[in-house]
């Protein structure tokens, strides 16, 4: 620790003193030479190692290529650590890695409340990857990892996405102008390099993974007929990355490669310029996890993910040489999935007696029994295929003194499944008390999405003569009107979507101030997001509900038991698209390349889909041991998705970052954010969770149960404040930033529940009655009513954390630079109490290495 302080005093002292050196000094011929070298030593370079606040319309931060290769960042995630608000957490790859914009919450824990990530776009290239088709989980899958590692309904996986070939990200927070579409939270811009480069190499390790790159640029020049052609631009890129949970365990890890070769041409033809570009695209991910055999007593246990993906895609743009008022693009974008999921277990039966669920039809059956104890085998094939097509027209034109950028185009999306789905054999099931069925993926419909837009950014300068105290610039307002229409075709007659399209208005307003040294700029935008429902959202498997007769559950020695099956059908015909209202203002300026922000946003989202459970009444046939028949009624709770979650979120961004500093050759960026989320249902839900008792031989929940009115959610708020402080000098080749990550508090608290219902439904006719008074009386019905400890309601806080995060990039030759990080170099963690209890915090370093070859 001592050796590294001294090595950054080192580094800031020289530079120092060389700035507060008189004038008057005398120095000999010797000396003056070596001053003169040191001057140039430390010359100033306009470097940016975080992410830049965008000055356009709406928020959004900017992630240039020095920034990136100073973050050494694993995959996609990493970036991330880099927005207002983040906290800087170590690469955890062995999961799903997920986006959450301007949540306070990750919503990872629930769910139902997934629409945040699953609405936000991630576009390639120009060209957006589309998750509407991807249904790989395990039918009936029993773990929490299993569910960590799997993204249905979720939206993209980010440690899929390698950051070493992107030349620049920007995403957008705020509100995305009427071309992006089919989102609710933001959109994640990527731009990949095609350009000419030096071959490139990256080798990068820590304690949990391994990471490999190679890429280079590089010029074809041929003689051609056509005319004018410029030379052939052809970028090739690979990686492979290996992560584990656990260093010492070598059976869970997780493995990546990835690889992409693109090709640009341009050519003059006649009176028009027109450019191609082709990208092919492979990207490999297989999650692999099984038990010790030499410590295990499940020696069979293990399971194995693999997705193979090849994209692939072409723009062509097309513009006219003599004149740049318009200019047109075409884009088309295939890409297709081999997905695979397959895993063993070995089964215990908890009950002596469970019955063989392999009725597909509906009826009563005498089903065969499960042995005691199996190995279960189950596979997921997945077969997902996206197609995307888009055409684009600009226009640029004035009207009088005000200029317009007009942007108009179509996109068509096609997803579909070709997959066998769910493999498996239903006399060894992985759950033996799933209520699923397997059904072939390729069965599903595919999703024809048709959208259209339109957007006019319009800039109004306020004087037609320069501003007197800016030579570049005058005051002026800049409006950006656009909408967006979306549609989804084929749809049956009986869904409420069929035949609607749903039009989202976007409006960004931005006045701009020319002051002395910079400008001042104000802006306020508000837009509406719309994210359509995913192929499995739209299509859900068929539920079989078999019901044992009572008498028959617990026999022991029997062969075979008398089931009952129903068939439900959870499909939701009301099922809407997810819609988010979003608004926001912001203040901001740049004066004398000191630049900053501040952002106040709100953003409400009432039908994000989540997964409700409906209740109905069921009556199936019970057979006694002398033959006889009678009936029994009970109801049932079965899931469907609808548009029953809301997410509310409001916040405060701020990010300030002041010029270099010659002094000690050092730049100043502050940002943090205070971000409030509130999760919670928007529609009143039917819960059995607390209705344990039995009155005679009846269970109460066989005959009724409570439809409540509550919030089932909480309420996450958090403050924190990133303070960095990058020392660059290019002469040396060395960047150094220490990040002092200041974690005010995080709050959770959850939302107060009513345990008093509002109606209940009735077994005996299968209809919702309100609750009344008198219901609380009732022998049955006073059991709906549940009690609560207020303790469970209260706030929760916890106080103050920092930590100091390092990172170093150093040249050691021409070719080559070596890098290293640690992510809680120190750590201030004070000890707090709650209920009286002493709590104690502790972090660990995370460090890693790594070092890039140029030839």
């Amino acid at each position: 620790m001592k050796r590294l302080w001294v090595i950054l005093w080192a580094i800031l002292v020289p530079a120092a003193l060389l700035a507060d050196r008189p004038d008057s000094l005398v120095l000999d011929s010797a000396q003056q030479a070596l001053l003169d070298s040191l001057d140039r030593l430390f010359t100033i370079q306009e470097v940016v190692v975080t992410a830049e606040e965008s000055t356009g319309r709406s928020s959004a931060s900017v992630i240039n290529k020095e920034a990136m290769e100073h973050l050494q960042p694993s995959s996609f995630t990493d970036l991330t650590n880099l927005l207002p608000g983040a906290t800087i957490k170590d690469p955890k790859l062995t999961n799903s890695n997920t986006i959450h914009l301007r949540e306070a919450g990750d919503g990872s824990s629930d769910d139902n409340y997934a629409t945040g990530s699953l609405g936000t776009g991630f576009v390639i290239d120009g060209a957006p990857v589309s998750t509407d088709a991807n249904m790989q989980y395990i039918q009936g899958g029993s773990s929490s990892q299993d569910a960590a590692r799997q993204t249905v309904n979720k939206g993209v996986d980010m440690r899929t996405i390698s950051t070493d070939d992107i030349e620049k990200v920007e995403i957008i927070r705020g509100i995305a102008n009427a071309e992006y579409g089919d989102i609710t939270s933001g959109v994640v811009k990527i731009e990949r390099s095609i350009k000419p480069t030096p071959w490139k190499a990256r080798f990068k390790a820590d304690g949990f993974s391994k990471l490999a790159y190679a890429g280079k640029g590089f010029e074809i020049s041929r003689k051609s007929k056509v005319e004018s052609q410029k030379p052939t631009v052809i970028y090739m890129g690979v990686d492979y990355l290996s992560a584990k949970n656990d260093p010492t365990n070598t059976l869970e890890n997780y493995r990546r490669i990835n690889a992409s070769l693109r090709l640009q041409q341009r050519w003059s033809v006649g009176d028009y310029n027109i450019r191609l570009q082709s990208n092919a695209d492979y990207s490999g991910n297989i999650d692999t996890d099984k038990n010790d055999p030499d410590i295990h007593l499940n020696k069979e246990d293990s399971y194995r993910s693999e997705l193979h993906k090849l994209g692939l895609s072409n723009t062509l743009n097309w513009s006219d040489k003599s004149s740049d008022w318009w200019a047109a693009s075409l884009l088309a974008n295939i890409s297709g999935e081999i997905s695979n999921i397959t895993q063993t277990k070995f089964v215990q039966l908890t009950t002596p007696v469970q019955p063989v669920l392999d009725n597909m039809t509906e009826g009563n059956k005498d089903a065969a029994l499960l042995p005691p104890q199996y190995v279960a085998t189950h596979r997921v094939e997945g077969r997902p295929l996206n197609v995307y097509i888009r055409p684009k027209a600009s226009f640029t034109f004035d009207t009088w003194m005000i200029s317009h950028k007009v942007d108009a185009g179509i996109e068509w999306k096609y997803d579909k499944n070709f997959g066998r789905g769910q493999v498996y054999d239903l006399t060894r099931p992985l759950n033996y008390t799933t209520n699923l069925r397997p059904r072939a993926y390729y069965d599903i419909p595919a999703t024809n999405q048709l959208a259209w837009y339109i957007q006019d950014d319009i800039h109004i300068p306020l004087s037609s003569q320069q501003s007197a105290v800016s030579s570049q610039s005058v005051p002026a307002f800049d409006l950006g009107i656009g909408l967006r229409g979306t549609s989804l075709l084929g749809l049956d007659k009986t869904y409420t979507m069929h035949g609607k399209c749903y039009l989202d208005p976007r409006i960004n307003l931005s006045y701009k101030q020319p002051v002395k040294g910079g400008e001042l700029s104000i802006t306020g935008a508000f837009g509406i997001h719309t994210k359509m429902p995913t192929l499995l959202q739209l299509y859900p498997n068929m539920l079989y509900e078999d019901l044992k007769a009572p008498d028959q559950a617990l026999v022991v020695g029997a062969q075979s038991i008398n089931i009952h099956t129903h068939l439900i059908n959870p499909t939701n015909t009301d099922l809407r698209p997810a819609r988010n209202m979003k608004w926001e203002v912001r203040f901001g300026g740049d004066i004398s390349k000191h630049k900053f922000s501040v952002t106040y946003f709100q953003e409400r989202m009432s039908d994000g889909f989540r997964t409700w459970r409906d209740c109905a009444a069921y009556t199936y046939p019970i057979y006694s041991a002398d033959g006889t028949m009678s009936e029994y009624t009970k109801l049932l709770l079965y899931p469907m998705t609808t548009n029953g979650s809301s997410i509310r979120k409001q916040g405060i961004e701020w990010q300030y970052q002041s010029p270099r500093i010659p002094a000690i050759c050092t730049r100043f960026t502050v940002n943090g954010a205070w971000l409030r989320t509130e999760y919670q249902n928007s529609q009143a839900m039917f819960s059995t969770d607390k209705l344990t008792q039995t009155i005679g031989n009846t269970a109460v929940k066989d005959r009724y149960i409570g439809l409540y009115d509550w919030n089932d959610g909480s309420i996450r708020e958090n403050v924190n404040t990133n303070i960095i402080a990058d020392v660059h000098i290019k002469r040396i080749g060395l960047t150094v930033s220490a990040t002092f990550e200041l974690n005010w508090f995080t709050a959770t608290q959850t939302m107060w529940k009513n345990g008093v219902p509002t109606h209940y439904m009735d077994a005996t006719d299968g209809q919702l009655h309100p609750y009344t008074e008198a219901s609380m009386s009732d022998p049955y019905l006073q059991w709906l009513t549940f009690k609560y400890n207020e303790d469970v309601f209260r706030r929760k806080t916890v106080p103050f954390a920092g930590y100091l995060n390092l990172r170093v990039q150093k040249t050691v030759t021409k070719f080559a630079t070596v890098a290293l990080y640690v992510n809680k170099l120190l750590d201030y963690l004070p000890d707090y109490y709650v209920d009286g209890i002493l709590i104690h915090r502790s972090a660990s370093p995370y460090f890693g290495m790594e070092i890039n070859v140029s030839i």
